[in-house]
């Protein structure tokens, strides 16, 4: 059986490698965390500090008293270009850094208060060798350095000389035989598609844990998601079969549901004439975003392979509808560059934002890579409408360049960003979805399966995985199933943030959560006043009628049932005041008691008026013109409907 061996590369904590660069964290107040490779004291800090904040690292701490605090490196460093120093300051802290290579000039660059860490790149007139030597020179308050990250012609870059599994984000990326992982188009999700093993699921394959980096271009390798990808072009240009060469070797993934299963398995054939048809072959395409339609060419109604979220435990799986779960995304083995001059950017995919105002903004920082390139790189857009760059120019061994959007209006963006260094060239995706804020008006007249974003909701009811809601304009179900979303939730609390996948379901308009929401308290949610008849028209209201009766499970004189959803104990016979959820099922609309009210039974107004009843329980006033009828405590009018007070 042919297997794969992965050469792992040891990288020290404090000591992280990148293209071109070496960077240094500091996690002690003597900078001495990691002698052997870093920095021998000439100074030490105060303290050191950490933070709970992923935008705000302290670092050491030096103050005004601790002025003068710095290092030297333990290494000579070779072509040094550029030294950049990250750093953080308390809200009046003031200074400077002093930085020096070998016997060269020492520069000094002075310090500005922020708020959150922040990089001060220092370039270097020439090119310069030497031992580092750094000085935080502190007049008012704090500085903090968290780390030092120096650009040579020492640093190297894993992106280069490690072997990795990257997103593929067009089907022309792959290629017979690429060894893949299948995992999840789901920014938080952290699962890959494991093995096939019967101990644990007979149907489908089992998730497992993956390794994504923060951007989820890369996932590490792990032997329990690695299959390999063959072409198949006698079943059409973009065919594929799924071997899993490493446990098996001759075995392959396919969709064996039949007509009413969502099943994956791994079976020894790729054909099976008499049932399945070409369940092993599968037809691939791709997003510019990486999402990965994957659809079986066999005879099975669920044809599209995708992450299952709310079973318990999650799986792979195959479904009828290619949208009705959470995406999957592929990625392949990509060998390591060597000595070949090379540019790696990121696809950047802001993902989506909600257009609630006139405009939205935004920006991310992204990470240029490059090996064995002797000019610098030029940066800039194929378009450049609703995307910008901060600057064209970036370091010949990479460097940071942050991306900013503006829209003005809903829709898919999508950029191109270009790079080159003299005939080096390189391209990456950008990316942006601007969605609208739906009504619930709005949202249910979206097609099955569409991804909607609310405005905000107030909760009904909430039962178990029931979570009803409403706006101005119209009611809905969330249904929360296998995420536990709405937990805590109570009646009248405000939703804000609330998205999912829209569907009618067989009559009710209901939405599949992706996300948690915001939670609001409020006051309980009063149900509206409604009269007979009710029709499917007012599926999930929560609604009140006044003076019915129930008998034998039905409002009585007409064929609506009374049913005992929320186990609050139906008493039948004449009701006052019935709070219920108007539903439907199997067509038939049905109202799921949340309250029953009976008040006491008033008197017969004309015995009162006859003077046959006791004046001691019942008394006639008047009252503003009006005829009040006490009884035992109550009142009523005239013809014996309670007063409400």
């Amino acid at each position: 059986m042919k297997r794969i061996i992965f050469l792992l590369v040891a990288v020290v904590a404090s000591c992280a490698m990148q293209a071109g660069i070496t960077t240094y964290t500091f996690t002690a107040k003597d900078w001495t965390s990691n002698p052997a490779v870093g920095w021998v004291s000439d100074k030490d800090g105060e303290s050191f500090e950490t933070s709970t904040n992923p935008n705000f690292q302290n670092g050491v701490k030096v103050t005004a008293n601790y002025s003068g605090a710095g290092a030297t490196s333990v290494n000579t460093f070779n072509g040094v270009r550029r030294i950049t120093l990250n750093y953080a300051t308390t809200a009046k802290g003031a200074g400077s850094f002093r930085v020096q290579v070998g016997e060269n000039s020492p520069i000094d660059t002075t310090v500005t208060v922020t708020a959150a860490n922040k990089d001060l790149t220092i370039v270097l007139p020439a090119s310069q060798t030497g031992k580092i030597r750094f000085t935080v020179n502190c007049t008012k308050n704090s500085i903090y350095l968290y780390k030092v990250i120096i650009r040579s012609e020492d640093g190297v870059s894993p992106v280069f000389t490690q072997d990795m599994y990257k997103l593929v984000t067009s089907v022309g990326q792959l290629q017979d035989s690429d060894q893949i992982i299948i995992g999840v188009h789901k920014e938080g999700v952290n699962k890959i598609m494991g093995y096939f093993d019967e101990d644990v699921s007979v149907n489908n394959i089992h998730s497992i844990t993956g390794k994504y980096s923060a951007d989820r271009t890369t996932v590490d390798a792990n032997d329990d998601a690695i299959y390999t990808l063959r072409t198949a072009p006698e079943k059409g240009k973009s065919a594929y079969y799924i071997q899993d060469e490493l446990r098996y070797e001759l075995a392959y993934l396919v969709a064996s549901g039949g007509q009413t299963k969502n099943r994956l398995a791994l079976w020894t054939s790729l054909v099976d004439e008499k049932t399945y048809g070409d369940y092993g072959y599968w037809n691939i395409s791709i997003a510019a975003d990486g999402a990965a339609t994957i659809q079986n060419l066999g005879k099975s109604k669920g044809k599209y392979l995708q992450y299952n979220a709310t079973n318990n435990p999650t799986l792979f799986g195959c479904y009828p509808d290619e949208n009705s779960q959470t995406p999957v995304a592929i990625y392949r083995l990509t060998k390591a560059t060597g000595d070949v001059a090379a540019i790696v950017a990121p696809m950047t995919n802001f993902g989506t934002v909600i257009l609630d105002q006139a405009e939205v903004t935004g920006s991310k920082t992204i990470e240029v890579n490059a090996n064995k390139l002797t000019q610098d790189i030029t940066a800039s857009l194929k378009h450049g409408d609703i995307f910008s760059l901060s600057t064209t120019s970036l370091d010949r061994d990479g460097d940071n360049l942050t991306i900013s959007y503006k829209a003005t209006a809903e829709g898919k963006y999508i950029d191109t960003l270009l790079l080159q260094s003299g005939e080096v060239k390189a391209e990456a995706t950008v990316m942006l979805t601007v969605a609208p804020l739906y009504t619930i008006a709005q949202a249910v007249q979206q097609p099955d399966y569409t991804m909607v974003y609310l405005n905000e909701v107030e909760v009904t009811k909430k039962f178990d995985k029931y979570v009803f809601v409403r706006d101005a304009t119209g009611s809905l179900l969330i249904w929360d199933n296998g995420n536990a979303y709405g937990k805590d939730l109570k009646s009248g609390h405000k939703l804000a943030g609330v998205c999912g996948r829209y569907q009618n379901y067989f009559g009710v308009p209901e939405l599949a959560p992706t996300a948690q929401w915001k939670v609001t308290k409020a006051e309980e949610a009063v149900p509206e006043d409604a009269t007979l008849p009710i029709d499917s028209a007012d599926v999930c209201r929560f609604i009140r009628l006044q003076n019915v009766a129930i008998s034998d499970g039905k409002i009585t004189g007409t064929e609506l049932p009374v049913i005992d959803a929320f186990d609050t104990g139906i008493q039948e016979g004449k009701c006052d005041i019935l709070d219920a959820m108007v539903m439907i099922s199997w067509n038939n609309v049905e109202l799921w008691v949340v309250k029953q009210t009976n008040n006491p039974t008033p008197p017969d107004p004309t015995s009162i008026f006859s003077g046959q009843q006791s004046a001691v329980s019942n008394q006639k006033v008047l009252r503003d013109g009006q005829i009040i009828i006490l009884h035992n405590g109550k009142e009523f009018d005239v013809v014996g409907k309670p007063i409400k007070k």
